[in-house]
């Protein structure tokens, strides 16, 4: 009876959960909103560069439009897409079609041929364009030609391969994206011309090329090129070509005839602003990477059969100089402002997209007020995008911070900090604020929540001028006192008579070491010198100090992440090589001949480090005092040390092995290669090890079953 009430209990509350299940798949397949991923990155937080971080969403997806929705015939491929200066939507099929649209997104007209003196269609067009005339170009890519008509399709113009010394002989016109400033100049993209924007003149005379990407090899680099081409072969002509500059894959104008382009290259400066006249970069944007570090991927990728690399073919500019910049292989808007800093990146799909705001094949992008407009030529769809209330405040803030109006923004990032934390350019925005209200500690301490050196460095600055002159009194009488003391210590020890290493203690060998390293290395050898509990002692401290160097030193001078940083991984990389050095040392010198002893080459080697000490003492003190300006002495004490350890340590090993220089070298190098063969042999005992115990563990659980 029991075990039936029992059933019935069960099969009740299975009957329920089912019940509940259904209900929510339900509302959640009928929800409109659908939301997609949405981060950034913050910037200098590591030496790596860029840390990323989820963030609140400033775009939500407000709807999909596919050709059932518009009232239109299904689209052979939806390539393209862009809006006119009235809102009006132009959707270009590559089946010769143009699509046009009201600013509500309703269906006003379909463009199939330009009619003139001749029909002309345009099957495998790639890129529509709409000029703030209201007249449109197109890139009819298959057939080599630009076709330029009214709104209505009638003939205007046409844009072929020009007739000019300037063209190569063997350069194929494949025309991918083209745009015309407010003067009628006319920039062409052609498909793979690494020469740049083929650009026409409002009379259609081919001026030249515009734009081009550089390639900088630097001296070894030049040497290289030059002498493939002296001596070429079939695996140097195809180095050659992979070392042109990268071809642009969009091109945009904005409303101050700013040309903003788009390399698809893993590269720096990936985005471009070229100033009308010249076409030189101009945004500052070398060493920018305007898309993923690495791959950051949602979707399982081993699903993934297509193309992998990251590709920002889509660009667009709004009226504030935002930048919006398409991954077209995983789906990804990016969205930076005018000081190349990343606000948010939404979207999705990596190919495989089926929920709404993410893409199976995204292809072309639009701007339409605060609407975002990406169109799908896989699915035959266009997402539009909606800046929501977060997003506005947030764009808005940023702009007035570039503008320099800080103290009317100061407000607004607080309560954006409220809403989301993780968004670095709110504590940007905050700490010039501040610095604008001479409030110099608050901007320092916003500045280093939000890792913004540059606006901590002019804090600091200001805030050390008042430091010093509120204080000059006691600094000038420490100064003078120290130099006093130092003197004074100078005299007296140069009137002492010099006490011989043979009966100082240990410590006092140990000191004497760093300043005669020979004869302090002497005693070691022949009377058996060294203590081995104070060369650990040394070595500790250099680990102690290792870590201290990167967790007290100057925020403007240590990059470092709080939330990744391993004090083992610290200990592997100072006192860990120093064990590995000494007992590989140790291996090889015993069979190269060498004299000195395990216990002798840990000795020397540490005592060796104390020089190091010292500097991270004083670049824990200086770093937390000096401007990056003022960088140079860090960099001139760092030299300074190793040289000076360098040299301890050669004299040292010379000394216990009694090696001539040129036995040295080539017994540290081999010690290099030794190390690496421990760590090699450390990695794969350790790998076994793994799987015996993997192995011991199946056992056990096969002998409990």
């Amino acid at each position: 009876m029991t075990k039936k009430i029992l059933g019935r209990i069960a099969v009740l509350i299975l009957a329920a959960i089912v019940l509940v299940g259904s209900v929510l798949t339900v509302s959640a397949e009928s929800s409109q909103y659908v939301p997609n991923e949405s981060y950034t990155y913050w910037n200098d937080i590591t030496g790596a560069g860029r840390k990323l971080v989820s963030n609140r969403a400033m775009f939500e997806t407000e709807t999909v439009f596919d050709a059932k929705k518009l009232g239109v015939e299904n689209f052979s491929s939806l390539i393209d897409i862009c809006t006119d200066k009235n809102g009006y939507v132009y959707l270009l099929d590559t089946a010769s079609r143009i699509i046009v649209l009201d600013e509500n997104y309703v269906f006003v007209k379909e463009i199939t041929s330009i009619s003139g003196e001749k029909t002309y269609t345009f099957n495998g067009a790639r890129n529509i364009y709409v000029h703030s005339d209201g007249t449109i170009y197109i890139c009819d890519t298959e057939n080599k030609r630009v076709l330029h008509c009214n709104n209505n399709g009638v003939y205007i113009d046409i844009f072929e391969l020009p007739d000019s010394p300037l063209i190569p002989s063997d350069f194929t016109f494949k025309p991918m994206k083209v745009v015309a400033d407010s003067r009628n100049y006319v920039y062409i993209l052609s498909e793979g011309s690494y020469y740049g924007a083929l650009l026409y003149a409002p009379d259609k005379s081919f001026i030249g090329f515009y734009g081009a990407n550089t390639v900088t090899n630097g001296i070894l680099g030049a040497l290289q090129s030059l002498m493939n081409r002296m001596f070429p072969n079939e695996a140097k002509s195809s180095k050659m070509e992979r070392t042109l500059p990268f071809v642009f894959s969009d091109i945009v104008i904005d409303s101050k005839d700013f040309i903003y382009t788009a390399t698809d290259s893993a590269s720096s400066a990936q985005i471009k602003k070229l100033n009308p006249g010249a076409g030189t970069n101009i945004l500052g944007s070398d060493g920018v990477n305007f898309i993923d570090d690495g791959v950051n991927r949602t979707y399982n990728v081993t699903a993934w059969k297509g193309e992998t690399r990251q590709r920002i073919t889509g660009l667009e500019v709004d009226e504030d100089e935002f930048m919006y910049c398409l991954d077209t292989t995983y789906g990804r808007i990016f969205l930076y402002d005018s000081e190349n800093r990343m606000i948010t990146a939404f979207g999705g799909g990596m190919g495989d997209g089926t929920q709404q705001g993410t893409f199976k094949g995204a292809s072309g992008i639009a701007l339409k007020g605060k609407h975002v407009l990406v169109c799908d030529s896989i699915a035959n769809t266009f997402t539009v995008f909606k800046r929501n209330a977060y997003g506005d405040k947030v764009l808005t803030l940023d702009k007035l911070t570039i503008d320099g109006d800080y103290v009317e923004s100061l407000k607004g990032w607080e309560e954006v900090l409220t809403l989301d934390k993780n968004l670095q350019v709110a504590y940007t925005g905050i700490a010039r604020a501040y610095l604008a209200e001479e409030k110099y500690e608050e901007a320092m301490e916003m500045a280093l929540e939000g890792y913004d050196r540059d606006t901590y460095a002019l804090a600091y600055e200001y805030r050390r001028t008042e430091l010093v002159s509120e204080n000059f009194g006691w600094i000038f009488a420490a100064i003078v006192l120290l130099i006093g003391v130092i003197v004074a210590w100078a005299i007296i020890s140069s009137k002492r008579e010099v006490t011989e290493i043979k009966g100082t203690s240990e410590l006092r060998l140990m000191l004497n070491s760093i300043i005669h390293p020979g004869i302090a290395f002497e005693e070691i050898k022949d009377k058996r010198r060294g203590s081995t509990k104070l060369a650990t002692l040394v070595l500790l401290v250099f680990y102690a100090f290792t870590v201290m160097e990167t967790l007290w030193g100057g925020f403007l001078f240590t990059n470092f992440d709080p939330g990744t940083f391993n004090s083992l991984w610290a200990f592997v990389r100072s006192a860990g090589l120093v064990i590995l050095w000494a007992v590989a040392n140790w291996l090889v010198c015993t069979l190269a001949g060498g004299k000195g002893h395990l216990k002798e080459i840990f000795v020397v080697t540490c005592y060796a480090l104390i020089p190091m000490i010292l500097k991270s003492v004083l670049y824990i003190a200086l770093s937390n005092i000096l401007l990056p300006t003022e960088g140079s002495f860090l960099s001139i004490i760092t030299i300074a040390t190793y040289i000076w350890t360098g040299l301890i340590l050669i004299i040292g090993m010379l000394r216990i092995h009694d090696f001539t220089m040129g036995r040295f070298i080539g017994t540290s190098l081999l010690t290099v290669i030794g190390m690496a063969a421990i760590v090699f042999l450390l990695i794969l005992v350790g790998i076994l090890l793994q799987q015996l115990g993997g192995f011991l563990v199946t056992v056990f659980i096969e002998l409990l079953m």
